[in-house]
């Protein structure tokens, strides 16, 4: 062993002028064996565990055949460059002892190191099998290059025959065809290069429509793509299935280029094909999972236009049933003050008062209400509690302009005299009565926190509701007032008080008229953009989403809010799909994108294309085919039922660098090249 080294060290690094790569291959990988020659058969198959056992040696030994090749090509370039700078200088050439005492000078990589490599290669050929035959050489070759295959991108088994099988052929061929001679190690390092070069532009001919979904994903987090997951599954199980496009569209806010893609590729012939099988059912199943939804809400109504009129009564019964409450609870301060009667002095400007007097005298006239009062005086604070009710509510009609009698003049009498008289009873200190103001007080604060409200909100509006329409409109509206989900919350309440299944039967109609609507069929055929209208009518604001969760948590059937939270949220996934149109500027650019990924073979038919017509046209047929292929794949992709899963996964794999890791597995497939 110390001989071998100190023979190497004695050695120059430079090889002879004859076989530059003769220092590489320091010993010979012809093993001792029997002169017979095995069957060609036999011979690979005892060649090819031997490559494999080579190629993977050679892969643990790259870091040191790579410093041994960059010190001999320094030292190679250090004697050419020498005597050609003697040369322009005028100076002799130094004699070749002097030559190699400056080279075993210089300094080196670990020469020691290179040794044991030269003898750790001579004990291995000397008990691994060589191959007798051709195809012995040729398996031998690719058992070499298969422990490198995994380096890059790609499946199982496309890396053991784009990584190792073809480059491993076109090395071992064009090492054949030049056996023997300097140009041996060139044509196989060249042969390894275009099988590699090959093998990973197949790759990435045949993967463009993968390429080109993974670039449209771009950016795309990990909560993003389980997000539209979840959504994409959400669409199978409800019946609406989604393409992968319109989830990660959904998920990510319209944040990629995938709808753009999509798009595209629905307008293509082939990719079309695929996409129109897919969206023809849409409309039917985007119908048949709103109305399963809408049944989680309510039966739909036998006799929908009396869902108005029931709604207005039922109003209206809870008006008045706060109208009672509030008048249970001042009428003792009232019957306090009923007895109390107003001095003359006191009562003479009420007296007076022409308003008054009209309205005293129908009080006294009218066949309901006269009886209560007629053992009553005139000056009594329950007459003049009564008249001035009359008065109040005849100045409100005679003020209102649709009314035959309108007057504002006469109107404002009566409010101006009613307020006069009441001012006069209420007040102590003009001859009237504490017992009185306080009832006013109470019933007036009670009007105006408990009452007006009612009747100024949603549950007034419905008790004045004409129809269904009008009635549900105010449980669902479609300007919603900011904050006003508490009104609309009471008014369901209070509905469902005076009949318990009534509210979820207006908001079912509701949701069912406004799906109809959006379904309106257009020039072209089905509306396929049905649910995403539908979605955005009902749920299209922040108030408006925020009124509808509230409203279906408070018509008492717990089912209905989810089934309707996620139909809305695939009806809006459903509105990511962009409209086909004309050519646009994105249709150009995906294009002129597909088409570049086509170059390996545009590059092959170059050279017969020059000033050939025909071979243009091949050309042009072979890159309009590529774009069909790939509209076609891409179709498939965003249609499959676990499309998001796939897309994230080529998203993945645009990270694998297929042609950054071609020229790394090239460089560690290196020594079996050189090795022979």
């Amino acid at each position: 062993m110390a001989d071998e080294w100190a023979a190497f060290r004695t050695q120059p690094v430079t090889a002879p002028a004859d076989d530059e790569w003769a220092a590489f291959r320091t010993s010979p990988l012809r093993s001792p064996g029997s002169s017979a020659t095995p069957s060609p058969a036999r011979d690979a198959a005892l060649a090819f565990p031997s490559g494999i056992a080579r190629g993977a040696a050679e892969l643990a030994m790259f870091p040191v055949t790579a410093n041994r090749l960059l010190q001999s090509g320094v030292d190679y370039l250090w004697d050419r460059a020498d005597p050609v700078v003697r040369h322009f200088l005028g100076a002799r050439p130094l004699p070749e002892g002097e030559l190699q005492r400056r080279r075993d000078a210089a300094p080196s990589l670990d020469r020691d190191v290179f040794g044991a490599q030269d003898v750790a290669r001579g004990a291995m050929n000397s008990v691994l099998y060589e191959p007798k035959t051709t195809a012995g050489e040729y398996a031998r070759t690719i058992g070499e290059f298969a422990p490198s295959a995994a380096i890059g991108p790609g499946s199982a088994a496309f890396k053991a025959a784009g990584n190792a099988l073809i480059p491993a052929i076109t090395s071992e061929t064009a090492g054949q065809l030049t056996e023997g001679t300097k140009a041996e190690p060139w044509a196989r390092m060249a042969g390894g290069l275009a099988g590699n070069v090959a093998a990973t532009g197949v790759r990435a001919y045949t993967q463009a429509d993968n390429a080109m979904a993974a670039a449209a994903a771009r950016g795309v987090s990990d909560a993003e793509y389980e997000a539209a997951r979840r959504l994409q599954e959400t669409g199978a199980r409800i019946g609406v299935p989604l393409s992968g496009p319109e989830a990660i569209q959904e998920a990510t806010s319209g944040a990629t280029k995938l709808a753009d893609l999509q798009r595209v590729v629905e307008g293509s012939p082939t990719g079309g094909q695929v996409t129109a099988r897919f969206y023809s059912e849409r409309p039917q199943q985007v119908a048949t999972a709103a109305n399963s939804a809408f049944d989680a809400i309510a039966p739909a109504s036998p006799a929908p236009s009396t869902l108005g009129p029931r709604a207005a009564a039922a109003a209206q019964d809870a008006l008045d049933e706060t109208r009672r409450r509030i008048n249970d609870t001042t009428r003792p301060f009232y019957r306090a003050a009923e007895s109390h009667l107003l001095a003359d002095a006191d009562f003479d400007p009420i007296a007076r008062d022409p308003a008054f007097q009209a309205s005293l005298r129908r009080l006294r006239s009218d066949e309901v209400l006269g009886p209560t009062y007629r053992a009553m005086p005139d000056n009594s604070i329950a007459v003049v509690d009564a008249v001035t009710k009359d008065m109040r509510d005849r100045g409100v009609a005679l003020g209102n302009s649709a009314n035959p009698g309108f007057s504002s003049q006469t109107a404002g009498m009566y409010g101006s005299g009613a307020a006069e008289a009441r001012d006069i009873a209420r007040t102590p200190a003009r001859g009237g009565s504490q017992a009185y103001d306080d009832a006013l007080t109470m019933q007036e604060q009670a009007r105006r926190q408990n009452l007006e409200p009612l009747e100024q909100g949603p549950l007034g509006r419905i008790a004045a509701a004409n129809s269904t329409q009008s009635a549900y409109s105010e449980l669902l509206p479609r300007n919603p007032l900011t904050g006003g989900t508490d009104e609309v919350l009471n008014a369901i309440l209070r509905i469902r008080e005076q009949e318990a299944g009534l509210p979820a039967s207006l908001v079912r109609q509701s949701l069912a008229d406004s799906f109809d609507a959006a379904g309106r069929r257009i020039a072209t055929g089905e509306n396929q953009s049905v649910g995403g209208r539908f979605a955005n009518d009902v749920a299209g604001t922040p108030q408006q989403r925020t009124n509808l969760d509230a409203v279906l948590g408070a018509i008492g059937r717990p089912e209905a809010q989810p089934r309707i939270n996620d139909l809305l949220d695939v009806f809006r996934a459903t509105s990511q799909r962009r409209p086909m149109g004309s050519p646009t500027e994105p249709n150009r650019a995906i294009n002129e994108r597909l088409d570049r990924v086509t170059a390996p073979v545009a590059m092959a038919a170059a050279p017969a294309s020059a000033g050939s017509t025909l071979f243009g046209e091949i050309r042009n047929r072979v890159r309009l085919a590529a774009r069909d292929r790939a509209h076609n794949q891409l179709a498939e992709l965003f249609t499959a039922p676990d499309s998001v899963e796939r897309i994230r996964q080529l998203g993945l794999r645009e990270a694998e660098a297929p042609w950054a890791a071609m020229l790394a597995r090239q460089g560690l497939q290196f020594p079996a090249i050189y090795g022979h």
